[in-house]
């Protein structure tokens, strides 16, 4: 009887690439590396270039002289796209004239269409407590949607026409449609993903004038949009939590609390306009859980700032509108909170 071995296959590292040689902006690589800094991206400096992670994909930016160039590994041909996307907004905000005319390497889909990019069609909706639709979607490719974060961008097509979709063009960059054609894009959270049944399923908080709460409220079954995900918002990894939000961040409290492992120990505090929007949520035990009815004397902010202490292991995870998280950033920032132990993102802009 004879045996052969056959050794593991190594894993496949995807590449794409971009390079200018010419004049570059003064101070080019502070502006990246402070911006990488902002968005919380784990980076390293060197004399004459950055590394740094977005997930599982590496990002190398070197610039020396007259010449800069990018180099993107990632396992996947999505986290690939993802990353490039990242770094092409980031230089088309930090030198434009420049970013605007660079071409990038890389494999390029079949379809021409972003690889994050999938149609998803209306099978039913439910409410969820007095404020939110919760809307029931089949995709033919949902296993591609369960692997990364938890958010993904709902892409509406306008009314009456034919819906154009994003492509990728010959310099890979994402060409969206303009004009009558122009697409609403608005970030949501899964709810449930079952590849198995091809289906997905997400919450949408009903509210005047929005763009998605009029679609959801006219939804009869088989109507088509565009979904691109998944997007960023990983799990917190902790054994200690301190989980906040208002209404827009309920659904995401909701997934991270009934998908956390059962050890995890720590405080969730929710504040909803309407007491109807007080509902069950599944949570390890050690969780403790405190709703707030928004009012003049009551609000999370005034809840959030009572926070004294942290414990050296807790994770803090807090969405809100934009005032509401830039008093919170400040506050835990005094109480010594790391950006690698939090996740503060504001979901909304309240209008003056």
């Amino acid at each position: 009887m004879t045996s052969a071995f056959h050794p593991a296959s190594a894993p496949v590292i995807l590449t794409t690439e971009t390079r200018h040689d010419g004049p570059l902006p003064a101070r080019l690589l502070n502006h990246i590396h402070d911006h990488v800094i902002e968005y919380g991206l784990p980076v390293t400096r060197g004399p004459h270039g950055l590394d740094l992670m977005r997930g599982d994909a590496r990002v190398a930016i070197h610039a020396v002289d007259d010449r800069f160039d990018v180099r993107i590994t990632a396992p996947t041909e999505v986290m690939l796209h993802q990353a490039r996307e990242s770094v092409i907004y980031l230089l088309d905000h930090v030198m434009p004239d420049i970013s605007g005319r660079l071409a990038w390497t890389g494999p390029a889909p079949a379809s021409h269409r972003p690889p994050n990019f999938h149609l998803a069609t209306v099978r039913s909706t439910d409410r969820v407590g007095a404020h939110f639709i919760r809307v029931h979607m089949a995709c033919d490719d949902v296993a591609a949607l369960c692997v990364g974060g938890m958010h993904f961008s709902l892409l509406l097509p306008p009314g009456g026409r034919a819906p154009v979709w994003p492509m990728l063009n010959d310099r890979m960059r994402t060409v969206w449609p303009a004009d009558a054609d122009a697409l609403h894009r608005a970030p949501y959270t899964f709810v449930t993903r079952d590849p198995a049944q091809g289906t997905f399923s997400f919450d949408i908080f009903i509210h005047d004038g929005g763009r998605t709460t009029t679609w959801a409220q006219s939804l009869v079954g088989g109507e088509v949009v565009g979904v691109m995900g998944p997007g960023s918002g990983d799990h917190p990894v902790t054994d200690d939590l301190l989980i906040a939000g208002d209404e827009t961040a309920l659904p995401a409290i909701r997934s991270i609390l009934e998908q956390a492992p059962r050890h995890l120990r720590g405080r969730a505090v929710i504040e909803v306009g309407d007491p109807a929007d007080i509902v069950a949520l599944a949570m390890p035990s050690g969780m403790s859980l405190d709703w707030i009815v928004r009012g003049p004397d009551s609000d999370l902010w005034s809840w959030l700032r009572r926070v004294d202490s942290l414990l050296p292991d807790t994770f803090v995870w807090i969405a809100a509108e934009q005032a509401t998280i830039r008093q919170a950033k400040a506050h835990f920032k005094a109480l010594g909170l790391t950006r690698d132990r939090s996740y503060i993102s504001y979901y909304w802009t309240r209008q003056l």
